[in-house]
């Protein structure tokens, strides 16, 4: 065997005599032919088209390239095999499983086939009991009615605190031993333990904890005291230690340390060991953040700013409450003075600009900017902003080769953002307001302000023409009210399946919501990113498209996106997309989007429910304070978001798994009694429209509604009536049925205009008083006559009436005509309504339908039910029309959100009835005839959107899985990144030199920390994962939870 060479045509190859050496003479001979032909062919082909001479030296200077080619014997001797050795291969495309990554095979949550709470119950469930209610226990149930029971007990011990301590305990010093004689003063320390000390020994021993709060009995009570007065001098550059050389000069230091403010008397270090050290840096590295860089007399501990930090980013409290706090705790009668150098407003400012300062500092530092070689001035646009651990990010979280992944799994490595405005966030202009500039302005998620200001003093009005006018943003976008204001609003790009604000995701509004300041933003929160397919959901896509590559051309040049590489989607968040019109919901709504998976596009709106809680207080800051506040608010959402990852992708994971499968089955139930011809047509629309949105939409029926006119509905039920009594089947009652309809349908249209007439009601009181008599007589009037006609045609109506007068007040008087029930057989509880007249009954078929299949079933068994589907009373239901996943999708936007922030479905009593899938009624048979083209329409829409929710269910469970093996590849990739910046590349002396490194050490083992237990969760199977929710609201205490209780119930 051997290879030749096919880029030499001139020569005959060695290797090809070396092949011959080992074959029979003819297969030798003919790999020897083959190898001169192909080698000449390849020639020819080279020089074809040129003379001789260039031909010639053409082939001299530049050798034909071609594959090499390798040729084989066949085991007769009497066939050669020839193949291409060195030919590039084609690439395969590859399913997820298969690409080159350590995650790539994990497959988290995976479905073992049993659920806790199936229909046979079972599992945990029986063990636990299910159903029954959970075992009570006084001491959780009514935890203070016990606590009464102590009340006195807790006061008394509350009161012996103020005591002085007696015995050996009150008369010696418990450390020194020495006895109190007479008169000596008696110190504690609570802080420090419950005991009484001497004045030496209180010194002495807190001389390394100046921040302690001593108290001193004075003979009647404890009162506090300052260390400073007892002559405690704290040492700085030694912690408290004598150093060798102190400065001579004793200062006074204002120290807020919560919940306490102090003064403290101390001394800078002057010895060799501070020659380097400024008393700033001694300051610092004693942990007391200083007000001032130029001789400071108050600071405030770094744990007191951390605090503050923490409560002001979760709860909201502000600098003055903090402040005010911290002096009520210190003193709240004010009868010993708090240092006059800080009181009131001085404390307040000088404080608000060290959390400031120290926010901007821990962004920073986590960042790892003091890691950087640099530094603080290297720090590029969007690098302080804490990203996404979910999202796709080339070269951090995904697979090498994720651009080789088939065509049916790219979805998988879509990024979908959101995109909207708020106009809470409003900022007031304020007069004699000093120019006073964010922190690190486009470092985080607010745009860098130069280039923002200069792209928008280009803008000029848009001119769009509005197609789809229904959209509220729509209108205001150019002409909103800005007096009076530096900013209407804020804009904010998020990414719309995790909810995090995208670094340089914000910028302010000075007009409204105009699409030069939303482009900029968005294209913004773009920058930095490989991708190839791009998801863009807006409340105002639909117009906002449209022109969107004309104007992305006059952005600046490192904005914009090439359209000729990335896929880029535009779609309409879900619920806003109910306030455009209907051809551009089904056109555009995320719910008909393919790659998405069920993301709703709303969780923009649920970050705008966190912002404004900060909105009054950054409404009138200035304009620094106000935009480092939101960037601090904004970094601890997100980073919150991602800790949480860990819990709310396995829940939403668990709703997901379960709403697939149900709309599976449902789905494969309807599709199975299709005709394939219909089927075929069908889906043949479908896959036409998604190549092609201009092409006829699946989603909508062709043919427009014709409603019948309620004249032409009573003909047709005139014209039935005549048919039945010709037939001896009408009925004996007088009026006939379409009479007893109709007379109940003007009796309800009375209520209507009486309840208008009411609700118009102006200066003419006696005059409408009389008109409003006169309806109400009229009604009664008329319901007289229409009870007769009830009892004949609907005598459960006349029943249920009779229970409800016998359950009434006797003594309040009756409900006046326009609240009175009228109970048409429509309105009658479904029990009621099965004993209404069988002309007006649907249940009649039902009935016969079931009995039919009863008889069946008891003689052929379920073998001759095949095509006789079990009839559910969801199947025969007629309700408003809903996406039957209305629930789950609901509930999968609400995990993750705190209790008050989850907001009840108003069909929340509905939510069972709102799960159910496309009924097979609809299809039976092989689907509507022609002959019925508006029902045909009508199913096969329904059918298209059955299908869609089944393929989009699938979607969001992959995706799911694909972002938990994000997260962990992200944890990887930080921590890899923090140990590498543990190799410190600044040159910085070795104290700051450990300091990096071990912060650089701590880093990585938080990421790997979280990595671990986010592994070690997610492996358990999805029924191991309900069960442990089930276990934790057990825990809690949770009785009513929007999503977990529901989703119990459909596993």
């Amino acid at each position: 065997m051997g290879y030749v060479s096919a880029a030499l045509p001139d020569t005959t190859p060695r290797s090809a005599t070396c092949a011959c050496a080992t074959a029979t003479a003819p297969a030798a001979a003919a790999i020897a032919t083959s190898a001169a032909v192909t080698a000449t062919s390849a020639a020819a082909t080279a020089t074809a088209g040129t003379s001789p001479t260039q031909s010639q030296s053409a082939a001299q200077a530049q050798p034909v390239q071609m594959h090499d080619l390798r040729y084989f014997a066949s085991q007769d001797g009497n066939r050669v095999v020839r193949q291409s050795v060195n030919a590039q291969a084609k690439k395969r495309k590859l399913r997820p499983a298969e690409l080159e990554d350590p995650f790539a095979t994990w497959n988290p949550l995976p479905d073992d086939g049993t659920m806790p709470l199936d229909e046979g119950g079972g599992g945990e469930a029986e063990e636990s009991g299910a159903g029954e209610k959970r075992k009570r226990y006084e001491s959780s149930d009514e935890p203070m009615r016990i606590w009464r029971e102590h009340i006195s007990l807790f006061l008394d011990e509350l009161v012996r605190h103020d005591a002085p301590y007696g015995g050996r305990r009150g008369n010696h010093c418990s450390l020194c031993e020495t006895p109190f004689a007479g008169n000596a003063s008696r110190f504690r320390c609570l802080a420090c333990g419950a005991f009484v000390q001497c004045r030496e020994c209180l010194v002495a021993r807190h001389a390394t904890f100046p921040l302690h709060s001593p108290e001193e009995w004075n003979g009647s009570f404890w009162a506090r005291t300052e260390l400073g007065k007892l002559g405690c001098i704290y040492q700085l550059g030694h912690g408290g230690l004598r150093c060798p050389h102190a400065a001579p000069m004793v200062r006074e230091m204002v120290v807020l340390d919560f919940p306490r403010i102090h003064t403290v008397c101390f001394r800078y270090c002057a010895c060799d060991e501070s020659d380097r050290v400024n008393n700033l840096q001694q300051l610092l590295r004693m942990g007391w953040y200083p007000a001032s860089t130029t001789d400071p007399r108050s600071c405030a501990t770094f744990d007191t700013l951390a605090t503050f930090r923490l409560l002001n980013v979760t709860s909201g409290v502000n600098v003055q409450d903090f402040v005010k706090c911290m002096e009520k705790r210190t003193d709240a009668t004010r009868v010993n003075a708090i240092p006059v150098s800080c009181f009131v407003l001085d404390r307040y400012k000088s404080f608000g600009l060290m959390s400031r300062q120290w926010s901007f500092l821990k962004r920073l530092k986590r960042a790892g900017r003091a890691h950087d070689a640099l530094g603080v001035a290297g720090t590029r646009n969007g690098e302080l902003a804490v990203r996404c651990w979910a999202c796709p990010h080339d070269g951090i979280n995904l697979p090498l080769n994720w651009r080789d992944v088939s065509p049916e799994y790219q979805f998988l490595f879509m990024l979908i953002i959101a995109a909207d405005a708020n106009f809470r966030l409003r900022h007031r202009l304020r007069p004699n307001e000093r120019d006073d500039a964010p922190l690190g302005s486009g470092w985080g998620y607010m745009q860098e302000e130069e280039p923002y200001k200069k792209h928008l003093r280009n803008y000029v009005n848009e001119k769009d023409v509005s197609s789809c006018i229904a959209f509220k943003a729509l209108l205001q976008k150019d002409n909103r009210l800005t007096t009076g204001l530096r900013s209407s609003g804020v804009g904010g790009v998020v990414c719309a399946r995790h909810e995090l604000i995208r670094p340089l995701g914000l910028g302010n509004l000075q007009k409204g919501e105009r699409y030069s300041n939303m482009d900029y933003i968005i294209l913004a929160s773009l920058l930095g990113i490989t991708l190839l397919w791009l998801a863009i959901s807006y409340d105002v896509a639909c117009q906002w498209q449209v022109n969107f590559p004309s104007r992305m051309d006059k952005m600046p040049e490192h904005l914009r996106l090439d359209l000729e590489t990335i896929q880029v989607l535009f779609a309409l968040p879900v619920w806003h997309a109910m306030a455009h019109e209907r051809s551009c919901q089904v056109q555009n709504s995320l719910t008909y989007t393919t790659g998405v998976g069920r993301t709703d596009g709303e969780g923009i709106e649920r970050v705008w429910s966190r912002l404004i809680a900060i909105a009054w207080a950054t409404r009138v800051m200035g304009r620094g304070a106000r935009e480092d506040a939101i960037e601090d608010k904004v970094d601890h959402e997100n980073y919150e978001k991602n800790i949480n990852q860990g819990v709310v992708l396995p829940r939403k994971l668990m709703v997901a798994i379960a709403e697939r499968d149900e709309q599976i089955a449902g789905f494969q139930q309807v599709d199975a009694t299709l005709e394939a011809d219909v089927r075929d047509e069908w889906q043949g629309i479908i896959d036409a429209w998604k190549s092609d949105r201009k092409r006829k939409n699946p989603y909508e029926t062709a043919t427009p509604t014709r409603a019948a006119s309620e004249a032409a509905i009573r003909r047709e039920l005139a014209k039935e009536e005549l048919e039945d009594a010709s037939g001896g089947r009408g009925g004996q009652h007088g009026t006939s049925m379409t009479s007893f309809l109709v007379m109940g349908l003007q009796l309800e249209d009375a209520q209507f205009r009486i309840k208008r007439q009411i609700a118009q009601r102006g200066l003419l009181a006696s005059e409408q008083s009389e008109r409003l008599a006169e309806m109400r007589r009229a009604f009664f009037l008329k319901l007289r006559k229409f009870r007769r006609l009830q009892d004949l045609y609907a005598p459960s109506a006349v029943q249920q009436l009779a229970e409800e007068e016998e359950g009434r007040d006797s003594e309040l008087p009756p409900p006046p005509a326009e609240a009175t029930t009228i109970y048409l057989p429509s309105r009658l509880p479904s029990a009621r309504r099965e004993t209404c007249s069988e002309e007006l009954s649907i249940d009649e078929t039902a009935t016969r339908y079931r009995s039919a299949r009863a008889a069946l079933l008891a003689l052929g068994g379920e073998e001759a039910c095949t095509e006789w589907p079990v009839l559910r009373d969801d199947d025969i239901r007629v309700e408003e029309e809903r996406e039957s996943d209305a629930g789950a999708r609901r509930r999968l936007g609400n995990v993750g959100l705190r209790a008050k922030e989850t907001r009840k479905s108003r069909r929340a009593g509905q939510a069972h009835s709102a799960n159910h899938v496309m009924s097979w009624i609809w299809t039976s048979g092989g689907g509507p005839g022609e002959d019925e083209e508006d029902l045909r329409e009508a199913v096969r829409v329904e059918w298209s959107k059955a299908q869609a929710r089944r393929d989009q269910w699938t979607e969001e469970v992959q995706h799911l899985r694909e972002e938990m093996r994000r997260v962990l590849r992200f944890l990887r990739w930080t921590a890899l990144e923090w140990e590498t910046r543990a190799a410190v590349q600044r040159e910085v002396d070795q104290e700051l030199r450990g300091g990096l490194k071990a912060y650089a050490a701590r880093q990585a083992a938080t990421a790997r920390s979280i990595s671990r237990r986010f592994r070690n969760a997610w492996d358990t199977s999805a029924s191991d994962s309900v069960r442990a929710a089930l276990r934790e609201e057990a825990i809690m205490g949770v009785e009513e939870q929007d999503g977990l209780d529901l989703l119990i119930e459909e596993f």
